[in-house]
């Protein structure tokens, strides 16, 4: 694009010839030419302009649209911002393929073209075309094709031929429907034409565009616009050969005579496939990397000749640096010798130029052994040196402006700009008085190929990005560049352009003096003195071209006839090879069916080990006349479904025959489904389609008619960790109540009891409490209806452990008015004045929740309602100070004082502190002294007196009170810390302080009576209180738990739903594990990932930060840096060392550095380092001997559904969240559920699914049991209000049964959308409170306290729900997951209870599982095979492993039926000789479910006494595929494996193999630590590499099905072989990855955001974790299926950086 003339003001006026131009383009197709810089994207965006109204319309309406199609994908960007600028259109898109493009669906692109105008974009035109007809006009930068996202331009010798292509497209749509282009370009020829064809060769330009080509009528209209600048031509003499260049030079030819005698074996092909004498295997050319080792020979001897002994010196060095990287990547051993021998002479080569050097040293040394040419080159840069630009004497013969330099250097080879830069970079640092001017840099092509999307392809283009941002802000003054920037790239300042290889064609001569803008450029060319006339008769014939182009084109553009139809539809004619048009109407020719073949076989699933490519057979045969024809036969990879041998017609060529037979290939994959039917694209592997009926019907739960998350930005997503939201609260039925109480309503009474499970104390303080728990009086429950049998539970008080119970339905109380008020403010005045919990913005709903608190006492008759206390007891008077008179007055006696609550008056507090009297010291008055045991002296009145200032005035003979506070403890859940021996005496002292755990003091109080408040409420009802809030929270939570699991038994006849007469149910114990990791968790903060590493970061953040004012010009450029930076994913501080930029000081380790960085695929982030050498094993080793008995059987797999059902106890716990600080929670029983859920997933897509690959199981699998689908179902069940997700805490969120805030208040707290903490400081009158109705005047301060705020009240954002105080609103704030961990407890709850079945109905139950598909019959379905069908014998199949079978059966211990089960487990996607089964891929994902459930459940049966985490941790160390590849290899399975040759592979394999043999096999803590594939992504990173795990779980896949699905055969088998190490890893688990690395503190490890991988076929979760080696921080980044998993990897890796 030409932007220099859209810079100005006054450039924006239309020039006379743009106007006649851009009436043409409206007339007809046409290709404008115009010398660059003379405004040719001014005439497009006029005739955008023109078009507006049209482009207005609604795209499918009527409406049109404008496409400008460029060459690169620089330009997209670039013309799309100057469309934005200056035309009136409200959307512009820019598109290219890197966006993906060449996957989008019509509905995609339908919705992009409802959105935008005009669209630029590096065309896929059929993808528009197919979208609508109605498209005008299509406007071309150069040429209407590109290379979907190369940065070079594109020949116009490949535009042709992909326009070609393109117009082809074109040709379906008619005249009529007004589809037009114009296209724009400055030169018009792609490769030297003769003088006599340039006419015809024009003619073809214009046949090829269904255009003419229009230009203005007079040049010199146009010269004053255009470049015109000052042409050089220098010529230099060649370097004279010094004795040392001709060593070198000698040694470089004999070593190019060796390799080119070199024979490098066939490795690519498939030995497994036997051809016949004629036919040949052409799938890999083995002769190609020795020509390309031959090539490289041959550039070092140029670099020599070119540059001189000083510069060839370099160019070797460069050349050994890239054999250095391609031999890491050598797949043969032969392969690998080739280039050591290359790298070695080539080292020889360049030591003699190097010794020839040696009495030489800085500039003079460059000088010297450097070419003319190159002095040439540094000749001219001289002249742009501030000395030479000051210097009025010295004569300049280029820059004849003297202006500062800002120069692009062309260079024909990407090499020679690397050397280049690499010796202006010598200079420069050799002699910075006269080059200290020089900043340059270098940019090369580079061809983004989405197939093999490595990070090298985009390095290279950030790299060229931040050059060329960095030019054009005059960071750098120099560029070295290929011809990547002759057109396309907008370099407005350049002042000097330098033909480093002059010009070859006249299209680059062109091109690359348009980049000379400025009047005062110069463009230099240096020729050899030898090419002089050459060059002068190729230069002339140049500029005669370029005059008989515009003899013939200016003055001529309205006489210029459009192409003939004719014309046209001979060039369509010129095929051999017809093309495929599909019943949509698009097309594939022959010329891409090829490069669609590959690209299809690189989307089946591989390794990072394997490229799977087809092979490629070709045959000679004869016609009738004996002329001889090339026939090519294709032979499928086994992942293909295609098992048929492919074969293309008979042709005169090879390259013709392969095409026929690819374009017959992709044709049958079209047929199949394998390519997309609209795009013909390889569809994604892994690729599922939701919407389909079948898949869709998998997720019976999930909304599809509306996306939660489309449009949320910051709203996390549905089943996370962070999406918290609101959920209904969940009262039991049990308690709802009636509205109204009339005197035929009942109500029952439920005596609470509780049983003393400690020894009577000695303490007198102790003793007292102990006989109030044995005392008659106590409380009871009234609900408004029956309840069921309950369970007993534990309660711990300060003095021991309570076994309380409840006797529901004890007596049927007749109820009416005046009686339900007496009990309603009694249960009131418990929780308000007594307790003190009640919310004074709470008032009575008995409509819910309905469970009143009532005082009752026995006798020998049984429980009777106290009802003297009933009446008697409804206010606690306030603590004041008694008069004169009332102290005087007091009389004190054992019968009035002793177990009665006192409270002394002196201390006055809001919450005043309340005593229970213990004893009534008779024998001690306040004149006593204190006791000698006391630290205090003096008498108890001369305490006071001296203490609180109070005397004594009533008797001084009163006798004192010894005392035991009331503990303010009542979250009587949780035992006591100092009843645990798990913790340190430090801990229980911060437990005990966290819990208000009043511990006793050691010397009794004593207080003085008068100085006290007695309070009438009895003493034993006052401390029996303290525990109401836990009974009635433990009463609810079983209700509700009853609630569920009588739903379920209705639904799923699992269990009775209300237990039988006669049996009780078992009482809750307590898990001492969770027990003690609630209790920890209260006083241990989080672990926080987001530690400041202050060795590397020594900030002090207290510290003021310091002002960083720069210019806006200043301030863009970093903006625009930062941007670049942030369009790659992978932390800029992670780049290695450029070695392409540091030829000269490189090392073998940065290399290898280097190249593990840009061989990473990039969906990786940041590079990893390589693992060191395996250490020898310490001598001693963790393996135990064999256990004395092996328990092969799993007592779940036999269980079956049982009329009781699931315990009470045990719904509770799978209703009570991990962060709910209980004695109990689902952490462990979860762990049960998730496994059988991933199998019974597994084992439903594998049957439903037949068709399906791996991959889309996989993907289907992902969704079906992940956070999100299991939230949806447990939202349904209303798990969200059922659920226990926070910690009890009665003083903080305590709901007083019965007692809810006004439903005026919750209607109008959720019609403003605020938080309920709105209500903390609102108080309703007690009267109000009581009857439950609110008057329009106590409504006011709810409304004015809003308007207060000035509507600033705290807003509930969506998915962002506040927990606490949600409970008064009927509410439960409850994150997704949350949810989707207890669906998975509840189904380990049923599966432990009752059994697989039952476990099945569960899932069917939450319909997780749609039930009409009936999951039962899919355990023991036998799946049909080529054996049952009797398509294969049993011998064929022996034959295809290489008579195998007995191998396997005998290692196995396992006998197979069906021996083709074998087979598909054993056979690599590689293994094309086997036609009869699939490759293993889908056997291994049933496997890897089968064993991951059996190996979890056989754990968890027998280890019992393992805590969740440690369960969870041993599952790790057990289920991975480092321990499935060491079985492999212990039992030499790997040696069986049928895949194709692959060295790199078997390398790998050999690697593991004898790092076990090593360690006899022993599967160690330190083996766990190997990295697999799943881990990291590089090849070269891998220790063990995954097709190893993989026939480990294929083969568990493939004796589960031949079982006929005897889960319990599977178990036997596979228990065999790992039966020492779970023995092992049971007594001595595995340390994890993690807590290993947080061990190391001097690593000071900091993990990241977990991020979910894109543009991965299965989804991936990445985990990057950054730290701290030798003072250098590090990034590795781990992978895997969940974040636990990616983040286990990640410590892995950084654990080998630590090793190194």
């Amino acid at each position: 694009m030409d932007d220099r003339d859209l810079e100005t003001e006054e450039q924006l006026l239309s020039r006379p010839y743009q106007t006649q131009l851009e009436d043409i383009s409206v007339s007809k197709n046409t290709i404008i030419h115009l010398p660059t810089g003379s405004g040719k994207t001014f005439i497009a965006i006029n005739l955008i302009k023109r078009l507006r109204n049209d482009l207005r319309k609604p795209w499918g309406q009527g409406g049109k649209r404008t496409f400008f199609l460029v060459n690169t994908i620089p330009l997209v960007m670039q013309q799309k911002k100057v469309i934005e600028s200056l035309c009136p259109v409200e959307s512009v898109a820019g598109y290219s393929g890197e966006d993906g493009v060449d996957y989008w669906k019509k509905e995609k692109w339908d919705e992009e073209l409802k959105k935008h105008q005009p669209q630029s974009l590096i065309p896929a035109l059929r993808l528009f075309v197919r979208a609508s007809s109605r498209h005008r006009p299509i406007q071309c930068e150069a040429a209407p094709a590109g290379t979907g996202g190369s940065l070079p331009s594109v020949r116009w010798r490949e535009l042709e031929i992909k326009s070609f292509e393109t117009m082809k497209t074109l040709k379906k749509v008619s005249r009529s429907q007004n589809v037009e282009l114009q296209g724009l370009t400055a030169t018009l020829l792609n490769a030297n034409v003769d003088m006599c064809k340039v006419p015809k060769t024009l003619r073809e330009l214009e046949t090829t565009f269904h255009a003419s080509i229009a230009t203005v009528n007079e040049m010199g209209e146009v010269l004053n616009y255009s470049t015109n600048p000052n042409e050089v031509i220098m010529f230099y003499k060649p370097p004279v050969k010094t004795e040392a260049a001709s060593q070198a030079i000698q040694i470089l030819d004999n070593l190019q005579n060796l390799v080119l005698a070199t024979k490098l074996p066939q490795v690519s092909g498939h030995p497994d496939i036997k051809l016949q004498k004629w036919q040949h295997d052409i799938s890999c050319d083995p002769k190609k990397m020795v020509k390309e080792v031959r090539n490289m020979i041959v550039s070092m001897i140029m670099f020599i000749n070119e540059l001189g002994v000083y510069g060839g010196s370099l160019g070797i060095l460069a050349y050994i640096i890239l054999m250095e990287r391609l031999k890491r990547k050598s797949i043969t051993a032969q392969a690998e010798n080739l280039f050591k021998f290359a790298i070695t002479h080539s080292i020889a080569a360049r030591m003699i130029l190097i010794n020839s050097m040696e009495k030489d040293s800085g500039y003079e040394k460059i000088i010297k052994h450097s070419s003319e040419k190159f002095v040439q080159v540094l000749n001219v840069l001289k002249e742009y040196s501030p000395q030479a630009i000051n210097s009025p004497k010295g004569l300049l013969k280029v820059n004849i402006a003297r202006k500062p330099m800002s120069a692009i250097i062309f260079t024909k080879q990407r090499f020679t700009a690397k050397v280049l830069y690499n010796l202006l970079k010598d200079v420069k640092e050799a002699n910075p008085e006269e080059f200290g001017f020089l900043k340059h840099d270098f940019i090369v092509g580079f061809n983004i190929n989405p197939t093999k999307c490595t990070r090298e392809q985009h390095y290279t283009k950030k790299a060229s990005q931040t050059a060329l941002l960095k030019f054009s802000k005059k960071e750098l003054n120099c560029i070295i560049s290929t011809s990547v920037i002759e057109e396309g790239v907008d370099i407005t300042q350049c002042l000097l352009v330098l033909r480093y290889d002059c010009p070859e064609e006249y299209r680059s001569y062109i091109q690359s003096k348009g980049r000379a803008r400025s009047s005062e450029s110069s463009y230099v060319i240096l020729v050899e003195q030898s090419n002089f006339h050459k060059f002068s008769k190729q230069y002339e014939g140049f500029q005669k071209i370029e005059s008989y182009i515009q003899k013939i084109l200016v003055g001529c553009s309205d006489d210029r006839e459009a192409p003939t139809e004719e014309e046209i539809q001979d060039m369509y004619d010129t095929e051999d090879i017809p093309p495929y048009i599909t019943s949509n109407g698009n097309r594939l020719a022959a010329v891409s069916a090829i490069s669609l073949l590959n690209r299809y076989c690189m989307a089946l699933p591989h390794d990072q080990f394997t490229v799977i490519t087809p092979l490629w057979v070709e045959e000679k045969v004869r016609d009738n006349t004996g002329e001889q024809f090339r026939v090519v036969k294709i032979f499928m990879p086994i992942a293909c479904p295609i098992k048929d041998v492919i074969e293309g017609k008979p042709m005169t060529n090879l390259k013709s025959a392969k095409r026929s037979a690819a374009l017959n290939a992709c044709i049958q994959l079209h047929h199949v489904g394998e390519l997309d039917p609209i795009t013909l694209l390889p569809r994604h592997y892994g690729e599922v389609d939701f919407e389909q009926p079948d898949v869709r019907a998998c997720f019976p739960n999930w909304p599809w008619d509306e996306d939660e998350d489309e449009g949320l930005k910051d709203i996390r997503k549905t089943g996370t960790k962070k999406r918290v939201r609101k959920h209904v609260k969940v009262f039991p039925s049990y308690l709802q109540g009636p509205k109204n109480i009339d005197s035929k309503t009942t109500f029952y009474l439920h005596i609470i009891k509780m049983e003393i499970m400690f020894a009577e104390p000695s303490d007198s303080r102790e003793k007292a409490l102990y006989n109030f728990l044995k005392m008659h009086e106590g409380f009871g429950l009234l609900t408004p209806n029956a309840l069921p049998k309950l369970c007993d539970f534990p309660l711990f008080l300060t003095v021991g452990e309570v076994k309380t119970s409840l006797e529901v339905n004890y007596a049927v109380l007749p109820m009416n008015s005046s009686i339900f008020n007496l009990i309603k403010r009694f249960h009131y005045f418990i929780f308000d004045e007594v307790l003190d919990v009640a919310k004074k913005f709470t008032v009575f709903d008995g409509t819910a929740n309905a469970m009143y608190v009532v005082p009752v006492k026995s006798d020998d008759d049984g429980f009777d309602v106290d009802w003297e206390c009933l009446q008697t007891s409804y206010s606690i008077p306030l603590l004041t100070e008694p008069t004169f008179d009332e102290r005087r007055k007091l009389k004190v006696s054992p019968e009035a004082y002793m177990y009665h609550v006192v409270s002394p008056w002196y201390r006055g507090t809001i919450c005043p502190p309340r005593y229970i009297v213990s004893r009534v010291l008779e024998y001690k008055t306040p004149n006593s002294e204190f006791d000698s045991e006391s630290d205090m002296s003096g008498t108890y009145s001369e305490y006071y007196s001296a203490k609180y200032n109070l005397e004594v005035v009533g008797d001084k003979n009163q006798p004192l009170l010894e005392v035991r506070n009331i503990t303010t403890r009542m979250n009587c859940l949780l035992p006591r810390a100092a009843t645990l021996n798990a913790f340190t005496e430090k801990q229980k002292r911060q437990i005990a302080l966290a819990e208000e755990d009043d511990k006793i003091k050691a010397f009794p109080e004593i207080f003085i009576p008068e100085f006290c408040v007695k309070y009438d409420f009895p003493g034993v009802l006052w401390y029996k209180a303290m525990i109401l809030p836990c009974i009635i929270h433990r009463v609810t939570m079983l209700l509700v738990a009853h609630e569920l699991r009588a739903e379920i038994a209705r639904s799923t006849k699992i269990g009775q739903p209300v237990l039988l007469a006669g049996h009780e149910w078992l009482p809750i114990e307590v898990d001492y594990s969770s027990t003690v990791k609630s209790m920890l968790q209260q006083i241990e903060p989080q672990n926080l990932n987001n530690a400041v590493d202050r060795i590397n970061n020594p900030i002090d953040d207290s510290l003021p930060r310091p002002l960083n004012i720069v210019s806006m010009t200043e301030s863009l450029y970093q903006l625009q840096l930062k941007k670049i930076s942030e369009e790659y994913p992978w932390d800029e501080n992670s780049e290695p060392i450029d070695i392409d930029r540091n030829i000269t000081t490189v090392t073998v380790m940065d290399i290898e550095c280097y190249d593990e960085f840009m061989s990473t695929p990039m969906v990786i982030s940041d590079p990893t380092l390589r693992s060191p050498p395996r250490a020898d094993p310490p001598p001693s080793t963790a393996i135990l001997p064999s256990p004395i008995k092996l328990v092969s059987k799993i007592a779940i797999l036999s269980k079956q559904p049982s009329h009781r059902g699931p315990e009470l106890r045990d719904i509770v716990k799978a209703l009570t969240a991990i962060n709910s600080h209980d004695t109990f929670n689902l952490e462990r029983v979860e762990t049960l559920g998730d496994s059988f859920l991933k199998f019974a997933a597994s084992l439903y897509l594998y049957h439903k699914f037949g068709m399906l690959n791996e991959g889309q199981l996989t993907n289907i699998k992902s969704r079906l049991i992940g956070n999100r689908n299991l939230y949806y179902a447990g939202a349904k069940a209303r798990l969200g209000g059922r659920m226990k997700v926070e910690q009890f805490s009665p003083k903080k969120d305590f709901l007083v049964p019965a007692f809810f805030a006004p439903k005026e208040v919750q209607k109008f707290i959720e019609q403003k959308k605020i938080r309920p903490t709105f209500l903390i400081p609102i108080e309703f009158p007690i009267d109000e409170v009581l009857n439950g109705q609110i008057s329009s005047k106590s409504m006011k301060p709810v409304h004015e306290r809003y308007q207060e705020e000035n509507g600033t009240a705290e807003v509930e954002p969506i998915g962002g729900a506040q927990i606490s105080m949600q409970c008064y609103v009927r509410a439960q704030a409850v994150s997704d997951k949350s949810v989707a961990d207890c669906v998975e407890a509840l189904v380990g709850t049923y599966l432990l209870s009752d059994g697989i079945k039952a476990a099945v109905k569960v899932l069917e139950w939450f319909k997780i599982l749609p039930p009409e598909d009936n999951f039962t019959r899919l355990l023991n379905l036998r799946v049909p095979t080529v054996m049952t069908e009797k398509k294969v014998s049993a011998d064929e199949i022996n034959r295809i492993m290489n008579y195998y079978c007995e191998d396997i059966e005998r290692i196995m211990g396992y006998k197979f039926k069906d021996p083709s089960y074998m087979l598909e487990a054993i056979s690599h996607s590689s293994y094309i000789r086997n036609r009869i089964t699939r490759s293993y891929e889908r056997l291994e994902f049933l496997g890897d479910a089968i064993l991951d459930f059996l190996i979890t459940t056989h754990i968890f049966e027998s280890s019992g006494d393992l805590n969740p985490g440690e369960l969870t941790n041993l599952r790790s160390a057990l289920v991975n595929n480092v321990t499935f590849a060491s079985y492999v290899v212990k039992l030499g399975l790997h040696k069986y494996f049928c895949y194709q040759l692959n060295p790199s592979l078997e390398k790998a394999i050999i690697a593991f193999v004898e790092h076990q043999e090593r360690r006899n096999h022993n599967i160690i803590e330190e083996v766990l630590y190997l990295i697999d594939e799943e881990d990291c992504q590089i090849s070269e990173y891998v220790e063990v590499p995954k097709i190893l795990s993989d026939i480990f779980e294929s083969l568990a896949g493939a004796i589960f099905l031949d079982s006929g699905g005897d889960l319990q055969t599977v178990w036997s088998v596979f228990y065999r072989i790992m039966c020492q190490e779970i023995y092992t890893f049971s007594r001595r688990i595995p340390l994890q990855p993690v807590k290993v690395l947080y061990e190391k503190i001097h690593a000071c490890p900091v993990f990241h955001k977990a991020e979910v991988v894109p543009n991965l076929e299965v989804p991936k979760v990445m985990v990057p974790v950054t730290i701290t080696k030798n003072g250098l921080q590090h990034t590795v980044h781990g992978f895997g299926g969940n974040k636990f998993q990616a983040k286990r990897a990640a410590a892995k890796l950084a654990l080998k950086v630590l090793a190194m």
